[in-house]
This record gives C-alpha cells, sequence and structure tokens, in this order.
C-alpha cells in the first residue's frame, strides 16, 4: 500500500473533512475539528503511519487562537525589518536554543577550530523544559527498538560519568526499581483467572520488560523479589509480586548540567548571547545567508536548530517545516530534603499498557536530597503553558500513593510544571532540512531528552560533518570546568580560611541551603543577571522556606553588583520582582 493510501485510510477514521499532501516523506494536514484533543489525536494517528518522517498538522481546532498568532507575526515583521540590516558577525556555526540540546551541541563544536555562536531568547540558559525535569539519566528500556531515541539514550547514558566528572556536575547511579504488582496487568484480568494472573504479572511480564530493554542495549537488568526488593527500599509497599532492578539509571539537577556546559563552551570559544530572539532569516536560494533577530543579524555558513517547542516556528521562518511541535504539560511535586532516604532509588509501578506517548513518571531522589514525584504528561495547546492546578497535584499523590503507603506527602515544598516538545512521529528528529541546504533540524528532544543529550551532541555534530562543515580539532580544548564552591559543602576549616581571606564566606544569606554571599557574586560573575539565574547556580531559595527568607537579600546584592536601582530587578526573563515605587529611589 502506498503511503498516500495509508494516509487516507488512517483520516478515513476521523469524521472530518481532513485534505492532505506529502512532500518528500512529509505529511501536511488540513481542514477543521472541534476540539484540541483531536487535533492531536489526528496528527499523532497519522504520525505513527510507517514511512511517514514528519506531520505538519495545519488543522484549525474550535478556539484556535488565530487573532493572537496575527498579534505575533506582525511583532516579528517589525523586528525583523528592523534588525536585519545590523550584521552582528560571520560565524561558522549558530545553534538556536539554550537548552540542554543546544548547551551540549555548543560545547561538542567548541572542540574544533570554529567560530560558534549560541542564541537564547530568555535571560539565561535552562529556562525551557531543561529546568523543569526530574534529572532523572534514563536507562534507554523504555524507547522502542529502532528509534533513533533508543538509540542515543543508551549511548547518553554511558557518557554521564565521564561528562560529569570533567563539568563539575553532581550525578550519581542510583539505579531503578520498577515494581510488578497486582495492578501491573489490570486491564487484562479477566482474560488471566485465578492464579494465572499473579504467575503472568509476575513471572512472564519482567522478563517481557528485561528482554525489551536488552535488545535496546541495556545491560546489567535483573529480575528480584521478596526481601531483595525491600533491602533496596525498605519503605516501599509489601505488595511488590516482584521488580526490574536497572543498575544504569543516574540523576543530576538538569539546570546545574546545563549551566556547566555553556561555561565550558565560552571557555572553548563559543559566544553566547542571551535575550537574542530569532525574527527571521536572510536566505539566498535554499542557503540560509543569515540568522536576523532583535538584536541584529549573525551571519552563518551553518544553523542548528535546537529551540525546543518552538523549533517548528524556527523551521517556518527558514522555510524547511517538516514537523509540527504539539506541547506535553508535566506537572512535578518536589518534597523537603528532610525526607532524604525514604526513597534511595528511581521507582515506579509498572502499568500495562503504559499511559500514551510517556514513560509514566515516578518517584526519586535528587543529588540533594529532595525527592520527586512526577511528572504528568497532558497535551496542551499553549508552549508557555507552565500552570498548576490542584487536581493535577492530586492526580500525582493519588498516582504514587500505593507504591509507599505511608510517605508523609504534606512535606511537598514546591510544584512545578515543564512542557514538552514532540512531534507527531514521537522520535528525535535530528537530520539536514529537506529544502533548506545548510539547517540542521535537532527537533522533537522530548524525554529521554536530558540522558540523550551527550550523544544527541555527537549525533548532530556528525550531521554537520556529513553536510560539509569542516571539522577540525583544537589542540587546546579543555573538557574541564569548575563549579561555584558551596559553603554547604566545606568542612568547617575550609569554609574558616576562606572566610578569613574574603568575609563574604562568612555572610550566610540563604539559611536553608547555607549560601553564601560569596557565591551569589561569583555566580553573578559567571554571568547570572536575575534571581532565577543566580538560583540555578547556588540553590539560593530552593529550601523549605522557598526564598522566603533570602529573596530580598539575594536581590540587594544583585543590584548592588549590576549597578541597577533594586526596582529593576528582575527574578526571571522580563519579570522584575518589585511593582510600583521602591523606598528610597525616584518615583
Amino acid at each position: 500500500m502506498s503511503l498516500e493510501s495509508k494516509v487516507r485510510k488512517v483520516l478515513g477514521r476521523f469524521p472530518y473533512r481532513i485534505t492532505f499532501e506529502i512532500r518528500d516523506g512529509v505529511v501536511f494536514l488540513d481542514g477543521e475539528v472541534e476540539a484540541y484533543e483531536e487535533w492531536v489525536e489526528i496528527g499523532l494517528a497519522v504520525g505513527s503511519i510507517k514511512g511517514v518522517e514528519g506531520v505538519v498538522n495545519r488543522i484549525k481546532w474550535k478556539d484556535y487562537p488565530e487573532e493572537e498568532l496575527r498579534r505575533k507575526e506582525e511583532r516579528r515583521r517589525k523586528l525583523y525589518e528592523e534588525n536585519k540590516g545590523r550584521i552582528i558577525g560571520e560565524y561558522d556555526v549558530v545553534i538556536i536554543g539554550g537548552g540542554v540540546t543546544g548547551t551540549a551541541i555548543a560545547r561538542e563544536l567548541s572542540k574544533y577550530r570554529l567560530k560558534v555562536a549560541l542564541l537564547e531568547k530568555a535571560t539565561d540558559v535552562s529556562v525551557g523544559a531543561s529546568k523543569a525535569n526530574n534529572g532523572m539519566i534514563h536507562p534507554g528500556v523504555a524507547p522502542k527498538r529502532g528509534t533513533l531515541k533508543a538509540k542515543l539514550n543508551v549511548r547518553g547514558n554511558a557518557m554521564y560519568d565521564e561528562l560529569a566528572r570533567d563539568l563539575g556536575v553532581k550525578f550519581k547511579r542510583v539505579e531503578s526499581l520498577w515494581l510488578i504488582t497486582p495492578r501491573t496487568l489490570q486491564k487484562y484480568r479477566r482474560y488471566l483467572p485465578g492464579p494465572f494472573y499473579k504467575f503472568v504479572s509476575a513471572y512472564i511480564f519482567p522478563y517481557l520488560v528485561k528482554l525489551k530493554g536488552m535488545l535496546n542495549g541495556v545491560k546489567g537488568i535483573r529480575i528480584i523479589r521478596g526481601e531483595e526488593i525491600w533491602k533496596l527500599e525498605p519503605k516501599a509497599t509489601r505488595e511488590a509480586w516482584a521488580a526490574v532492578y536497572v543498575p544504569s539509571t543516574g540523576i543530576l539537577d538538569p539546570y546545574d548540567l546545563v549551566v556547566a556546559l555553556a561555561e565550558n563552551a565560552i571557555a572553548n570559544g563559543v559566544e553566547i548571547h542571551l535575550e537574542t530572539e530569532v525574527v527571521g532569516f536572510i536566505r539566498e536560494g535554499e542557503t540560509i545567508k543569515g540568522v536576523v533577530t532583535n538584536r541584529g543579524t549573525f551571519l552563518a555558513r551553518y544553523v542548528v536548530n535546537a529551540a525546543g517547542v518552538f523549533a517548528d516556528e524556527i523551521a517556518e521562518l527558514a522555510g524547511s517545516r517538516e514537523y509540527t511541535i504539539h506541547p506535553r504539560k508535566g506537572v512535578i511535586l518536589l518534597f523537603d530534603k528532610e525526607l532524604e532516604g525514604w526513597v534511595n532509588h528511581c521507582v515506579t509501578e509498572l502499568r500495562f499498557p503504559a499511559p500514551a506517548h510517556t514513560k509514566g513518571g515516578g518517584i526519586n531522589p535528587t543529588v540533594h536530597g529532595n525527592i520527586l514525584w512526577g511528572p504528568t504528561a497532558v497535551e496542551v495547546p499553549d508552549k508557555t503553558d507552565t500552570s498548576v492546578h490542584p487536581e493535577e497535584i492530586e492526580e500525582i499523590l493519588e498516582r504514587y500513593r500505593e507504591i509507599y503507603p505511608d510517605f508523609p506527602r504534606h512535606r511537598i515544598i514546591r510544584y512545578f510544571a515543564g512542557v514538552r516538545a514532540p512531534t507527531f512521529t514521537e522520535d528525535f528528529i535530528i537530520r539536514p532540512a529537506k529544502w533548506v541546504k545548510n539547517l540542521l533540524h535537532v527537533a522533537g528532544i522530548q524525554s529521554p531528552g536530558l540522558a540523550s543529550a551527550p550523544a544527541i551532541a555527537e549525533y548532530a555534530v556528525e550531521q554537520l560533518r556529513s553536510m560539509g562543515l569542516i571539522l577540525e580539532p583544537k589542540p587546546d580544548f579543555n573538557p574541564h570546568r569548575e563549579p561555584i564552591p558551596r559553603a554547604s559543602e566545606m568542612s568547617l576549616e575550609e569554609l574558616d580560611r576562606r572566610i578569613k581571606e574574603d568575609p563574604r564566606w562568612g555572610n550566610i544569606v540563604c539559611t536553608c541551603e547555607m549560601v553564601s554571599e560569596a557565591e551569589i557574586v561569583e555566580a553573578i560573575r559567571r554571568g547570572a543577571r536575575t534571581l532565577d539565574a543566580i538560583k540555578r547556580r547556588t540553590r539560593l531559595g530552593m529550601g523549605t522556606c522557598q526564598g522566603g527568607y533570602c529573596t530580598l537579600r539575594a536581590a540587594e546584592i544583585l543590584s548592588r553588583e549590576l549597578g541597577v536601582p533594586i526596582s529593576q530587578v528582575v527574578k526571571e526573563n522580563s519579570g522584575r520582582l518589585f511593582n510600583g515605587t521602591v523606598r528610597g529611589e525616584e518615583p
């Protein structure tokens, strides 16, 4: 059956008149539906067809934000016209996006004799999905066999020990326990009567999971039972019939990694331009000559599109839109670090069939002692929707309470959400653009994107080589980066020595996380310009009180070091900390 016939057959299942065209394996959809959920469903159905390399979903739904998009386009065109003639510089490679993918590619390119610029529209790196995930370095069992996700997940996971050492990033191989319980195959219970249900659940299903992981290249997977489970996780449910043990699972702070990648890339010659929004491209025929931003034009020989949830919009501006991003929000609950030890591994309860297009989330520790529950997976029409609603919190608490029935769930200190960037084919898209000669797509990087990031960077650079970029190794490349010293990790003797050299080490600004003024000043020296940027580099405000004690004190330091009035201090992006007039300042 031809690809056209397959698409027509799939679309025939829906009660709408949807038209389509196919160009070089990319399916373009047009029409109208009632609800956004149907827009997603149709896109996923077409994206699952074998042979489809991308889905551009131009279907409109009932509440389609036409007016909002029109205003956005008018603003973009105005900025484009104002800035296209202002040349910033010439570069071998311009990377768009300052998340874990973009910064990992920037660092990988910094190994070579190249002039590289990374453009990020926010006030800092790691402001999007890269800061708002659970920090889990997945082992590679979950991705579908044969996908780019599966290949790069396993490779990326294996690279983290050396990468974390080089960059001074805290990283732990905490291992995974995936519990098999009476609920694991609940949907099939009526087909598996009596003791046969337990036999299939406890003695057949876990080995199928193990086999899937082995076929993906994951090593060391074991099936454990009884006391061996509770020796590893003493407080886990006694309902567990078995568990799949995966030793290669790791954890880290994702924003710590992104900052480290960016700092090391800068140290090796990469330019990072913050608050620099891409508003268009200058093209000659099928070749991009310049990337136009709100600050001017960056002339480029090659362009890497690593713009996360906005990658499809960047591709559209460049003239090679080959996919649509459908945002998928995930909510996570953060518990107080006083609960450290309640959970020692990344733990979840396997349910089959699993929720569509998600690994199901779980419970995992962090490198600093907090415990995370989540994330969820909800399709949302707004790419910037990081809201959290009471019912989403309840969903998480209900989903995982049976794994740890005695867990003190009232010790939540924060909840947050991030927005994943899947395409309708649900795989990573890392390939040269089909209709622009010097554009590389690095899109659809959803979970396990963090685990895959080092391998994605390697793969992307090899793609650039295949496109004609000459890679001459840089003999003086330095892979090492020194993290900001932390007062909380120093011995009393070392802290005393530092205080004698610099009294600011003795001024503890954040008492929950024991963050000193000296650390804050060093974070600012390294480029932090907002309170949240300081937070990501020092853990200021990440403790029990969540900044209730230290925020104003940190704002005073930021004001002093930047030489700006305290009323101008920014929390994140354009969000100022204060509204109205601050006492002592001119109105």
